[in-house]
C-alpha cells in the first residue's frame, strides 16, 4: 500500500499557512501516519511554542466546519539505496508538516489514501483516520469537499493508481 502525494497546485506556503504539528488518533494517543492524510488542527502542544496538536480529521469535523490541514512532509531519503519514496512514514510522536486548504488546491493522492477507489466527478470528504470517502446523506452539507478531477492512472507508482482531486469550500 503506497501512500504517496502530489501537491499539484496549492496555495498555501509559508506565512501562517502551514503549521507544525504531530499527529494523533481521535483517542488523543501520538501515531504514526503518512504524507497524504488530513487532520484538525487543535491548539498548541504543552510546553511548545509553535508544535500544534493535530487529530486525524473524520467527518464529523468537516459537518462542524474546522479548519482541515493536508499532512506532507519533504520525503528526503538519506540512503536511495535503501528506501523507496512509498515507505515514507512519519513516526508517531514526530513534528509533521500541516498545509491549510483552499478553494480550488488540486492534489495527487494514491488510492490508499481513499477508503474506496473513487471515480472522476465524483465527490469525496475526509472520512475516518484522516482519508477520503464518498460522503452518505447525513453528512453531504460539508462545507469543505474533494471533486475528483482526474484518473491520474499509475503517474505517482507503479502499481497504485491515483486520483487528483480539487478542494471546493462551500
Amino acid at each position: 500500500m503506497a501512500k504517496i502525494i502530489r501537491k499539484d497546485k496549492m496555495l498555501a506556503g509559508y506565512n501562517g499557512n502551514l503549521e507544525s504539528v504531530i499527529v494523533h488518533d481521535t483517542a488523543g494517543s501520538p501515531v504514526e501516519t503518512s504524507n497524504g492524510v488530513f487532520v484538525k488542527v487543535e491548539g498548541l502542544m504543552e510546553g511548545q511554542r509553535e508544535v500544534k496538536k493535530a487529530t486525524l480529521a473524520t467527518e464529523e469535523d468537516v459537518l462542524a466546519g474546522e479548519n482541515i490541514y493536508l499532512i506532507h512532509n519533504s520525503e528526503v531519503m538519506y540512503d536511495e539505496r535503501l528506501a523507496n519514496l512509498e515507505d515514507f512514514v512519519i513516526k508517531a510522536g514526530k513534528v509533521a508538516r500541516a498545509y491549510r486548504l483552499y478553494d480550488g488546491d488540486v492534489i495527487t493522492l494514491t488510492v490508499p489514501l481513499f477508503t474506496a477507489e473513487p471515480s472522476v466527478d465524483s465527490v469525496v470528504i475526509p472520512k475516518t483516520d484522516g482519508l477520503l470517502g464518498a460522503p452518505t446523506a447525513e453528512t453531504t452539507g460539508a462545507k469543505l469537499v474533494f471533486e475528483v478531477i482526474e484518473d491520474s492512472g499509475n503517474e505517482l507508482h507503479h502499481t497504485e493508481k491515483a486520483y487528483a482531486v480539487e478542494v471546493k469550500q462551500k
